[in-house]
């Protein structure tokens, strides 16, 4: 009944100057010998929605038209997985002693892409050991999510700043989570419950203009430090509230800073890198060579030692290092930095030791030499780089990018004038604002079941995408 009665619908203002057509064809499809008799009183009483047939054959070309999108998408994915299983064929045969493993794991396709935030993201923090990440907007709004299932948000916080969130970061071995922000305030967030977040637990006043970045420190879980565009650094005491030391390292905007032990690395606008130690706020290192705003600075971790010791040497520039030397650098936690910028370089820089006080033995800086040495210039990228990232394997630079892409540097390979990424990781439609890099599990010998294999990266696209 539906049927004819919706073929009369579609036929009526198409015989409509031809009405004695239409009356035969109503009186065939409404007398057919086929409909008993309480059917064809239905059928002409029947009330048909508008365009029937045409709505229904729209459906179905849809449906067709996107039954053809699965397909192609399949045959991709089927492409990409013959493609992998053909690279791990190639590493097994060229090595048939060595195992793959997440240990060198490098990202190499979109997993997820997160398309929820209405503004740039600007930060993003990977939870330590659960599954969460925490991605952050130039509008102020922080999303957590799960990384096992990014269909929605475990929890969305619209007015977590007034202003743009800069960063945000895990303290280490807590659920706690910092943030800082141009409104000048640095928030912690306890994360223990994500779906029960808020409010804050703790708020930090104190500077008196955009703050740029923080660190939270590995050897004390109450202490954080921040830099901002007052052009100061300050340590803070997370029990208390209290900033307990302000440190004025700088003569403009202090954009990054990160921590190792008892020394502090700071950039800024004034294109100078300097190192602190923090406990007293005396400056004891120097590194000058960036021509524009320097964007970020970060300790190389120590299980990265062995791939730059071993470059310096094949080019003879660590020759006569002493073991009394060498003690040094372990004694103070840091040997090598890395700094990107605005003159769209990556450097790598070999820190100066600190002198001692010969009064109170505090370190002060080395009268002879208190400069940083620039061991290697990576000019890769095509336009400002905004973030840097250590592979958890101490071999991989990751770096980010206002031309619109992320690479990866092999630090194993430095010895060319111009040194080629081993990969670049195109995704985003826009400057690729920041990056985070999943961290082992605890800080133990490195294995399989202790590493997560995840890059996320946030783009001035407003985008947010999920490496694996």
């Amino acid at each position: 009944m539906e049927l004819n009665a919706s073929i009369l619908q579609y036929l009526k203002p198409i015989l409509k100057s031809e009405p004695e057509v239409y009356t035969i064809l109503e009186s065939r499809l409404t007398n057919h010998s086929s409909l008993e008799e309480n059917d064809e009183q239905n059928l002409k009483t029947v009330e048909i929605p508008e365009n029937y047939l045409q709505k229904k054959w729209t459906t179905v070309l849809r449906l067709q038209r996107n039954i053809q999108e699965l397909e192609m998408k399949n045959r991709a994915l089927e492409g990409r997985n013959k493609e992998l299983a053909e690279m791990l064929d190639s590493a097994a045969k060229a090595n048939p002693h060595c195992s793959i493993s997440k240990i060198n794991w490098i990202p190499s396709f979109v997993k997820s892409s997160l398309r929820y935030h209405t503004s740039p993201i600007t930060a993003i923090a990977i939870h330590p050991y659960n599954p969460y990440i925490v991605t952050a907007s130039q509008d102020g709004m922080m999303v957590i999510w799960n990384l096992l299932d990014l269909s929605e948000p475990v929890n969305q916080l619209k007015n977590a700043h007034s202003k743009s969130i800069n960063m945000v970061t895990f303290q280490k071995g807590t659920s706690y989570l910092i943030s800082c922000s141009s409104d000048q305030f640095i928030k912690v967030w306890d994360l223990s419950t994500p779906a029960d977040v808020r409010i804050p637990i703790k708020l930090l006043t104190g500077h008196e203009h955009i703050v740029s970045a923080i660190s939270a420190s590995h050897k004390d879980p109450n202490i954080i430090f921040s830099c901002s565009r007052d052009k100061t650094i300050k340590v803070w005491d997370l029990q208390t509230g209290w900033a307990s030391r302000t440190i004025d390292a700088h003569s403009d905007w202090v954009r990054s800073i990160d921590s190792s032990g008892d020394y502090l690395i700071s950039c800024s606008s004034d294109t100078s890198i300097r190192l602190t130690h923090w406990p007293t706020g005396t400056g004891v290192g120097l590194c000058l060579g960036h021509k524009q705003v320097i964007e970020e600075v970060k300790f190389i971790p120590a299980n990265s030692n062995e791939y730059l010791d071993a470059f310096l040497a094949r080019t003879g520039r660590e020759g006569a290092q002493s073991l009394e030397q060498e003690t040094e650098y372990n004694k103070v936690g840091y040997k090598y930095a890395v700094s990107c910028g605005r003159d769209k370089l990556i450097k790598i820089w070999k820190l100066p030791l600190p002198d001692y006080n010969t009064l109170n033995g505090s370190p002060v800086a080395n009268s002879l030499n208190p400069y940083g040495e620039c061991i290697k210039q990576i000019k890769g990228h095509a336009s400002w780089v905004r973030c840097l990232q250590m592979h958890y394997n101490g071999r991989y630079l990751i770096s980010s990018s206002d031309d619109q892409t992320i690479k990866i540097w092999d630090l194993s390979r430095l010895d060319n004038d111009e040194i080629k990424p081993v990969k670049t990781l195109q995704g985003h439609q826009s400057f690729v604002n920041t990056i985070a890099i999943s961290s082992p599990i605890d800080d133990g010998e490195l294995s399989d079941d202790k590493i997560r294999c995840y890059l996320v990266s946030g783009g001035a696209d407003n985008v947010v995408d999920v490496w694996a």
